[in-house]
């Protein structure tokens, strides 16, 4: 019987932080050569990276049978477990083999699979394994990774060893996987294995969207490619991703099958960040990641089988989709709703996530700055009128006007200012953001100096959080504070002259009322930023506000037009290649 591989059960680094996301053993060892057991001593594989998903596999693929092979040394029991509303049944158990198996998926009835090892005498030994199937593949999978980097060199060439370790030792990855690296800042030099699939291309500094068009591009001309997954430079990649990935692929029911790895929180390594998005285009935050906030060392999240949530989109972190619907390029935006826009119009409708794909990533909150929301204004305002028919004006004004309003009443001057930027360059047209230097227009922006976090002075670090108000009193604050000047015009006797302190994704509207000075610090880091009042700068943005407002609602109807009509030229194969080669 010949049998193909799936998934690898792991054991982690004895330096990694949380061995629970890859095993759960009371008594026994991790080293980095796997776990030692003593006799009675047990090692189970009900983990976010062990766990067979057997519910999902079933609704998204074509396996039947499912085998678990354990490399173990010494006498041990091996348990083939299926957890099914709460209750774990043994479903295969061997004393004397190396493996368990199910040999029909359709009669059972199980959410998840997992393995358990237990130590029969002293000195047992586990390696990991590897869940495999009997089926035939559906489908022959060549997978083009397509990273886009700059300047994230410790990231990006360990992401680099990664993918080419895992091509030389992996079977099923081996000859079905590509690396193309696009270097926007043209100095990277990884040190390439003869005969290894990776190659490098320099590229100009036209972000994240140019160098995925850039990819992108090449595998569709290259014509080798059967999928292709962007993948982010400031990732820390599990490879098992790829091999699921693959797997996943080969396997699946349908040929438009996309895949999302969640992101977990580099700083909390067991902390699921996100995994896919909502996008609602007549909110004030569009943004609606799910899975947020998941301790994945939990059993029951992990083992809990729950049918797959319809995503909008899936961020460019680590995305794949089949080149079948990569007919169009992504948007010339540089950051910020590339990924968005993709997945609206082609990808996210087809897209799931599974347990064991994966990255970790430093947390947001220390990226966002002011030219953050410079994108953020110019490219979701691009992104629905593109592809929201019911998309109106008054739509984008109530996002605009909410948004800056949160901003200028906050003290975050810089950033409502850099929206306004943002708001102007989409007022402009299609035609002028054709003719965008995008980096020469990010090398303008970067230029800001405030609101960007750096370490804290330990006068600043003693002040702690501002305690938070009830909701309701927050909400009155809220609505009170165009009523008194965004503070200016409160009675001196109700201000003080104390610093607020708030967390740094929030805009405290409440405390800028009563506090001059604000200062925005991440809840886990020594860092952040302090804002102070400025009421001739604050008069100035309220000002550029409404006049830009205004514009917006005289000409959102012809922009939509123009936007829609110069949209395949915005994307077209040959005016990105214009970018790519400017001279």
């Amino acid at each position: 019987m010949t049998l193909h591989p799936l998934a690898r059960i792991q054991i982690p680094a004895a330096s990694f932080s949380e061995p629970s996301l890859y095993l759960r053993t009371d008594r026994g060892v991790i080293t980095d050569a796997g776990v030692r057991l003593n006799i009675g001593d047990r090692v189970s594989f009900d983990t976010a990276f062990g766990v067979f998903a057997v519910g999902r596999w079933k609704r998204l693929s074509t396996i039947v049978d499912l085998v678990a092979q354990i490399d173990v040394q010494g006498p041990a029991r091996i348990d083939l477990v299926a957890h099914s509303h709460g209750a774990d049944i043994v479903i295969d158990s061997t004393d004397t083999e190396n493996s368990v198996c199910c040999p029909n998926l359709s009669t059972l009835d199980g959410e998840s699979l997992y393995v358990t090892v237990t130590a029969l005498a002293d000195g047992v030994h586990v390696a990991g394994g590897q869940w495999s199937t009997s089926t035939a593949p559906e489908r022959d999978v060549h997978l083009g990774v397509a990273i886009t980097t700059f300047n994230r060199q410790e990231y990006v060439l360990a992401t680099i060893d990664k993918l080419i370790e895992i091509e030389s030792s992996i079977s099923s990855v081996k000859g079905h996987m590509q690396v193309l690296v696009v270097d926007n800042a043209r100095n990277l030099s990884p040190q390439i294995p003869a005969g290894a699939p990776v190659k490098v291309l320099e590229n100009p500094n036209l972000g994240g969207a140019g160098g995925f068009a850039r990819g992108l591009i090449e595998f569709r001309e290259a014509g080798w490619s059967t999928h292709v997954v962007f993948m982010d430079d400031d990732i820390s990649l599990e490879p098992e991703s790829i091999l699921r990935t693959i797997s996943l692929l080969t396997y699946a029911r349908s040929k438009d099958l996309c895949i999302h790895g969640a992101m977990m929180s580099e700083e909390l390594p067991w902390m699921q960040f996100e995994a896919g998005s909502a996008y609602e285009f007549r909110s004030v935050y569009p943004l609606r990641a799910h899975g947020r906030g998941i301790d994945l060392r939990d059993r029951n999240e992990i083992l809990s089988d729950t049918p797959e949530i319809d995503l909008d989109y899936s961020a460019w972190w680590f995305t794949v989709f089949p080149m079948h619907i990569a007919k169009e390029n992504p948007l010339p935006v540089f950051v910020r709703g590339d990924d968005v826009a993709f997945g609206l119009m082609h990808t996210g409708q087809h897209t799931v996530t599974l347990h064991g794909i994966a990255v970790w990533h430093a947390d947001f909150a220390l990226k966002n700055n002011p030219s953050s929301l410079y994108y953020e204004v110019r490219n979701f305002a691009l992104i629905d009128t593109l592809v929201f028919d019911k998309h109106t004006r008054w739509h984008l004004a109530w996002r605009y006007l909410g948004f800056g309003f949160r901003n200028a009443y906050s003290h975050r001057y810089a950033s409502a200012e850099y929206m306004i930027w943002g708001m102007k360059d989409f007022l402009a047209g299609p035609s002028e953001w054709m003719k965008i230097d995008h980096s020469a227009k990010h090398d303008e922006l970067r230029q800001v100096q405030e609101e960007k976090a750096t370490p804290l002075s330990a006068e600043l670090l003693q002040l702690g959080f501002t305690p938070t108000k009830h909701k309701a009193i927050r909400l009155i604050g809220f609505m009170m504070s165009p009523l008194f000047g965004g503070g200016r015009w409160l009675p001196k006797l109700l201000r003080t002259k104390k610093i607020g302190v708030a967390q740094i994704d929030v805009r405290a509207v409440g405390l800028a009322i009563r506090h001059d000075k604000i200062l925005y610090r991440h809840p886990r880091f020594e860092e952040g930023f302090i804002c102070e009042r400025d009421a001739v700068r604050f008069a100035r943005i309220q000002k550029e506000v409404f006049t830009t407002t205004l514009q917006l609602l005289r000409t959102y109807k012809s922009l939509k037009k123009s936007y829609r009509k110069q949209y395949p030229e915005l994307v077209s194969t040959e005016a990105w290649k214009k970018r790519f080669s400017p001279n």
